[in-house]
């Protein structure tokens, strides 16, 4: 069987791919199809992974935000409190 498919035999893609690839025919092609579903997978879970990551450290931002901005509306309420003593 004669095709230039992924699976169809040795030297495809730069390399022997594994005697199930060096096989051929439809076995190749299965095997072929079920790692780039493994692929599929890994790429997804990574960028799920990474989403979430970046969901975190985004939630996490905004907290730090919110902090800050508490800490300076308290220098500004002080500020006014050192200023109203100041001008008696």
């Amino acid at each position: 069987m004669s095709g230039s498919g992924s699976g169809s035999g040795v030297g495809h893609g730069g390399g022997s791919g594994g005697s199930i690839r060096e096989a051929g025919g439809s076995l190749g092609m299965l095997g072929a199809t079920r790692e780039e579903e493994y692929f599929r997978r890994q790429q997804k879970e990574q960028l799920d992974n990474l989403k979430s990551k970046l969901q975190s450290d985004m939630s996490q931002r905004q907290k730090e935000i919110q902090d800050h901005d508490k800490v300076l509306e308290q220098h500004q309420q002080r500020l006014k409190e050192i200023e109203k003593g100041h001008g008696k």
